[in-house]
């Protein structure tokens, strides 16, 4: 028991089947990320587990960020490693998954039935043991939990420091927005840079569910100097809206030459590499906070069209840092 009111021992894992954030996350807190190992059993079964004490000690376990299939691949294995650690009688369990698994599922659909599915994962973190979850730039805010509490990271600094750092002259910029629901966070972004707003609105098929066809709307003035936009999100999925996007702009505005895509999850599927192909944008930026295979990229290039991968390294170590010494979380981004 910790009578000296101190920060408890800090122990971190890295599990998954891309551990490439985990280990750089654990390089900027200066800490060996602690051993584990997985025992598979004749029947096929699996139990991965810690293979050094965690007793009275803060466990930060950062989990890969979850794909499509790959989510009931390692679904299973993530409860039952955070169960292990919770039988070793640590002092308190905080998960990272920088991409919460499900979190566009964010709202019950009773027309087709299909439940809210955004608190599943949270739900079934607490039962095997977990006290807290960090996640970036949660689809719908309002999916964040209080049991187990949740830290919901802003990306938005990252993201406007980005479009920054790459673009000195921003009065030929635009920000735009590729649906009514993303216009507040352009906005957001758009005023922080002084530069003018798009927002593109989406009809979808109601049998469907494909957009077809975009309204667009203008906050500001959109003067005949600016030649690029940057459309935001917070993430990409099949890239479908933001290709029709695109090209709906790009006939109201045949002055804008350069087309950019900036969000913070990669959540891509099988149409998303062709999608970008076919559209009117030369890059797309997003962060780390999920796997990219590196063959998506190749082709990318062999097409002379850009990945960019921003980091989120630094924003989840200051993170831990801060939720284990106690102090605040949220200063990290309004600085």
């Amino acid at each position: 028991m910790n009578n000296l009111n101190l920060p408890y021992p800090k122990k971190v894992f890295v599990f998954g089947r891309d551990t490439s954030l985990g280990k750089e996350i654990a390089r900027l807190l200066e800490v060996t990320p602690a051993d584990h190992n997985t025992v598979c059993f004749p029947d096929g079964e699996r139990l991965p587990h810690q293979t050094n004490t965690v007793r009275d000690n803060d466990v930060y376990i950062i989990f890969t960020s979850l794909n499509g299939n790959e989510t009931d691949k390692w679904f299973v294995d993530y409860l039952r490693f955070v169960r292990s650690i919770k039988h070793g009688q640590p002092h308190k369990i905080t998960v990272v998954m920088p991409k919460l698994i499900q979190q566009r599922q964010d709202v019950e659909n009773r027309h087709l039935r299909l439940p809210k599915m955004s608190d599943f994962f949270p739900d079934l973190l607490k039962t095997s043991g977990a006290d807290r979850l960090v996640v970036c730039k949660l689809h719908n805010p309002a999916s964040c939990t209080t049991n187990p509490s949740m830290e919901n990271l802003d990306t938005t600094k990252l993201i406007i420091n980005e479009i920054k750092s790459k673009f000195h002259n921003l009065s030929n910029v635009v920000i735009a927005s590729a649906d009514m629901g993303g216009s507040k966070y352009g906005r957001k972004i758009a005023e922080e840079l002084r530069v003018p707003l798009i927002i593109t609105d989406k009809d979808r098929d109601p049998r469907t569910g494909k957009t077809r066809a975009m309204k667009v709307y203008i906050q500001g003035e959109v003067s005949e100097n600016i030649d690029t936009v940057i459309f935001v999100d917070d993430l990409i999925s099949t890239f479908g809206t933001l290709r029709i996007a695109g090209e709906a702009l790009s006939k109201e505005y045949r002055h804008i030459k350069k087309y950019f895509a900036v969000a913070t999850h990669a959540d891509f599927g099988e149409e998303t590499l062709q999608n970008i192909v076919d559209s009117k944008f030369s890059s797309v930026w997003v962060t780390d906070t999920v796997p990219v295979a590196k063959d998506f990229i190749l082709k990318l290039k062999k097409i002379k069209k850009s990945l960019v991968i921003i980091s989120v390294a630094k924003l989840i170590a200051q993170t831990i840092d801060n939720l284990h010494n106690g102090d605040s979380v949220s200063d990290l981004w309004k600085s």
